[in-house]
């Protein structure tokens, strides 16, 4: 009867009467049973008291496997990995079996402390000796694959289990969002439907990110209206999950709606907000959110801190972006780390001050990283400061030397000053290292069909069309007075650098765009690296020229084109 008390207490939080309980099970002389401790171990765990359930079980005189899986899925829930997967270690080397449940347990621990080797013996363990394969550990198998990018394994697991459900697609979905693996994401959530899965708000919430990243709003408003009329329950994590797609989909109001219409909100959806406005370039606004969340009796975070901050430094907002990183250390007790340090140098730098980043820089008490040198480099390309950007970009390669995008800035760095020996030889490097850089690509969508274009891409079957738009873009734009540039380009005939500079992989998509997209519908086109400065000047003029709406996500930021001139300001 205490052991069924205890659960319900823990299933109800009800720390007081679960105590209760342990005292009366004190008090009659039951509580070295295995049972009734095991239960209250679990209890304890729940209530996070996770000293007091380690405790009794260590007073456990006889132990079963039972009260090995409570201790394993305690500190498990606790996400204290280390222990939980020390715990269960330690639980064989003294015998014990594991079982399913055990697996289940254990294995999101091993995911989160990033320990493959053990994975892998899990899962060998399990083949060798029969254990029951049931949805839950096929489920905890494929997440764990999935978490170490394993992701054939954990489809053949998906594919060859015959009996799944919602948590079974949900699991694999999520496994390919968080690879990246946005497309197969999307098709495979499609899949699911057809087979007359309905999705659960965990599984909506696991897919919105690939809209977001593929920017598919089509598909994102579907999904929220489907939901809606479904009558899928819009919890925390679901309508974060629609904030950050709104905003990643370059679509601020409907975000704000979503957040506006939250019953609760948590520091989660506070920071998705906040990361919003930062995208739009919104940094007064990220600022506004910021103070407004403590008004609302939310404290931030370390990562609220990155939002605001690096919002700031994308809308020139220096004082304002340097308080907030003072105040990290003086007013809520945050110690900042490299990443804090980076969006601060990236304040200095945006805005010019780029003698100040590197004093800053000098004076960290910390070691600075290579994420911070690599702010201070980007800011030198930018303002085109050749001395401090090779200080910068070498640290950075010290630091982190298989990092392709440190040798590229470096690179061009070296061909700005017409140092075409140097630049030849951090090629050559990159060629003998096989460090590969990573292909600019963007990506439009039409009629439901998305279409990725890479430099001088010649493979689109219409593309004749697109190339004969691409060259009465360019026509246009040297009548409007546009000259290119091509003080960073690493080739040293002007002409091929105006050539390749015309044929980056926005221009292709914003010509397929013009061609394809009716007037008065907004061209929407997402690039996996930083508009180039080239680029930024050309779709500005284009806007103007053709009355076009032009909406581009690059890696940074969102850039709204309208009228001949960019929401950002040309402040990127």
């Amino acid at each position: 009867m205490l052991s069924t008390d205890s659960l319900a207490c823990g299933a109800l939080s009800a720390i007081d009467e679960g105590r209760e309980a342990h005292g009366r099970a004190v008090k009659i002389g039951l509580v070295s049973d295995v049972y009734i401790s095991t239960a209250l171990v679990d209890f304890y765990m729940k209530m996070g008291e996770v000293e007091v359930a380690r405790q009794l079980f260590e007073r456990i005189p006889l132990k079963n496997i039972v009260s090995w899986n409570a201790l394993i899925a305690g500190y498990s829930y606790n996400e204290l990995d280390l222990k939980a997967v020390g715990a269960f270690q330690r639980m064989q080397e003294l015998g014990f079996e594991p079982n399913s449940s055990t697996l289940v347990s254990v294995l999101p621990a091993v995911a989160r402390v990033g320990n493959y080797e053990e994975g892998r013996h899990i899962h060998k363990l399990m083949e060798g000796k029969g254990f029951d394969i049931n949805e839950s550990v096929i489920n905890s198998l494929i997440t764990m694959h999935g978490k170490f990018g394993e992701l054939d394994i954990a489809y053949r697991l998906f594919e060859d289990f015959q009996e799944k459900t919602d948590v079974s697609w949900t699991a694999m979905i999520s496994a390919y969002v968080q690879q990246g693996e946005f497309a197969k994401a999307l098709e495979l959530f499609l899949r699911m439907q057809a087979l007359g899965f309905k999705p659960t708000a965990v599984t909506i919430a696991s897919i919105l990110p690939a809209c977001a990243n593929k920017m598919d709003l089509k598909l994102g408003m579907k999904i929220h209206g489907c939901s809606t009329k479904n009558g899928v329950n819009l919890d925390l994590v679901f309508s974060t999950a629609l904030v950050d797609m709104y905003a990643k989909c370059g679509c601020i109001v409907e975000a704000r709606h979503v957040f506006d219409d939250m019953p609760d909100r948590n520091v989660i959806s506070w920071n998705a907000m906040i990361n919003a406005f930062g995208l739009h370039g919104q940094g007064k606004d990220a600022l506004e959110w910021f103070n407004l969340m403590q008004l609302n009796g939310v404290q931030p975070n370390s990562s609220t801190f990155v939002s605001t901050i690096s919002a700031c430094s994308h809308a020139g907002m220096v004082v304002e972006g340097l308080k907030c990183f003072e105040s990290m250390n003086n007013e809520y007790n945050l110690v900042p780390e490299t990443k804090h340090y980076a969006c601060a140098v990236d304040v200095f730098g945006r805005a010019g001050h780029l003698k100040e980043a590197h004093d800053f820089i000098k004076r960290m008490p910390i070691e600075p990283d290579d994420g911070v040198w690599g702010s201070l480099l980007g800011a030198c390309r930018i303002h085109k400061d050749m001395k401090l950007g090779k200080i910068a970009a070498l640290k950075a390669l010290e630091l982190k030397p298989e990092e392709p995008g440190y040798y590229i800035l470096l690179t061009n760095i070296y061909a700005a000053e017409g140092k075409w020996e140097d630049a030849q030889k951090l090629r050559v490097i990159m060629k003998k290292k096989k460090i590969v850089k990573e292909a600019g690509q963007s990506s439009i969508e039409i009629g439901g069909i998305s279409h990725s274009f890479v430099m001088g891409d010649f493979r689109h079957p219409e593309w004749g069309k697109i190339y004969k738009k691409m060259r009465e873009i360019e026509e246009k734009l040297e009548e409007e007075g546009y000259v290119p540039d091509t003080s960073f380009s690493l080739h040293e005939e002007e002409v091929e650098k105006d050539e390749r500079l015309a044929m980056h992989s926005e221009r292709i998509a914003l010509a397929f765009g013009l061609l394809k997209k009716s007037n008065g519908i907004p061209i929407r086109i997402t690039k996996n690296l930083r508009v180039c400065g080239n680029c930024h000047s050309a779709f500005k003029l284009a806007s103007r020229i053709y009355g076009r709406e032009i909406v581009m996500r690059d890696l940074n930021r969102f850039h709204r084109f309208e009228g001949g001139i960019c929401s950002c300001n040309d402040y990127w």
